[in-house]
């Protein structure tokens, strides 16, 4: 195969690469910004706020400081309230989950009175523990959509560069002379300079 038609084969197959990068990569673009959008639409109507810095305990600035006074509108802010809650939800009942709590609240035999105590400890553990899988859940789809963001840029960018130098190629194809004959003169030079 002579240096023409090679060319012109590693061009054609790097444009088609080249224009399925810039296409996924639309997609995977569109597919980013739809999924922050949406996480962002849902909390925004939720109305969450972290308390300000100084009603935060030393722990909690620690952990969630940065966050302090805003609304809960992304995946980070969504991951740091789910931090927020999950620090409260330890001095429930010393640690235990709703699942451990709720089952010690039905064993038979239980004092209705420690019965209902452990019923109150189980709906407060069962709502911040349903609340904590929300915004964790918000969490991981901005993370995801944020990666395929990225990612669709970066497919985008380098579907550029590779349809570019694609087009350098044939350009040197139409450059580069398919004449066999100076190619028979240096074959004929080199069998004269080995002997």
């Amino acid at each position: 195969m002579n240096r023409k038609a090679w060319d012109r084969l590693v061009s054609t197959a790097s444009i088609v690469i080249a224009v399925a990068m810039i296409v996924l990569g639309g997609l995977a673009i569109y597919g980013g910004n739809f999924g922050r959008n949406n996480v962002t639409d849902r909390l925004e109507t939720q109305n969450i706020t972290f308390p300000p810095y100084e009603a935060m305990t030393p722990e909690e600035q620690a952990a969630v400081g940065n966050f302090a006074g805003e609304q809960v509108v992304n995946g980070e802010q969504a991951k740091g309230f789910s931090d927020y809650i999950a620090g409260h939800l330890v001095f429930v009942n010393d640690g235990a989950t709703y699942s451990e709590t709720s089952a010690a609240a039905r064993v038979e035999g239980l004092d209705p009175d420690k019965a209902a105590e452990l019923g109150g400890m189980a709906d407060t553990l069962f709502k911040g523990e349903t609340l904590r899988a929300i915004l964790l859940n918000a969490y991981g789809w901005w993370t995801v959509s944020t990666i395929a963001w990225f990612a669709g840029w970066f497919m985008v960018i380098a579907g550029i560069v590779l349809a570019v130098l694609a087009i350098m190629g044939f350009r040197h194809s139409k450059r580069y002379a398919a004449d066999e004959a100076p190619e028979e003169v240096t074959k004929k030079e080199y069998a004269t300079q080995s002997a």
